[in-house]
């Protein structure tokens, strides 16, 4: 509660300047996502130039993964891959993409509020930056859901990061 009530603050108090929201192109992070009443899911990110290795330890053990041709969803609990044409419908991605205009505002570090365009997956989005890494992301969807992302041991990298198809693992081509 004490947390909505902090967002309701910095909504009202919100001021504009002049600066622009900068994404991090490269990074790692350990982050949680979740809704205004539980985790959604839980793991580790790798992030680069719009490419993305999500390492799902929470719900279940998965990976999610993109390149600029496709998107990868392994479930390792039926031994199978979805993959599905990429067309960015990993919030995460579309929110990163920097595709966005961006308005900064007064809060505790650097806030930048997105405005999303029509056709995008979320209504609003607010991104918190401490020392130019992303400290966390509050989203409202385009169903009304609240969603907070944080995170966490974010550091900046710049090695690859690949996706192999796992042997003997059915795969499921979903156009």
């Amino acid at each position: 509660m004490r947390f909505f009530f902090l967002f309701c603050v910095l909504f009202v108090s919100k001021s504009v300047l002049s600066s622009d929201f900068k994404v991090p192109l490269n990074f790692d992070a350990t982050i949680s996502i979740d809704n205004e009443s539980n985790q959604i899911s839980s793991g580790y990110i790798s992030y680069r130039d719009g490419e993305f290795l999500y390492n799902l330890t929470q719900p279940a053990n998965q990976i999610i993964a993109n390149n600029k041709q496709s998107f990868f969803v392994q479930d390792n609990d039926f031994n199978q891959v979805i993959i599905y044409k990429n067309n960015n419908s990993f919030f995460l991605q579309e929110l990163l993409s920097g595709n966005y205009a961006s308005e900064s505002f007064a809060c505790p570090n650097d806030c930048f509020r997105l405005k999303p365009s029509d056709t995008s997956g979320y209504k609003d989005a607010i991104i918190s930056l401490m020392d130019e890494k992303i400290e966390w992301i509050r989203v409202l969807d385009i169903k009304g859901e609240r969603i907070f992302i944080k995170f966490e041991n974010f550091k900046v990298e710049s090695t690859n990061i690949s996706y192999v198809l796992p042997e003997n693992y059915e795969i499921i081509i979903n156009d």
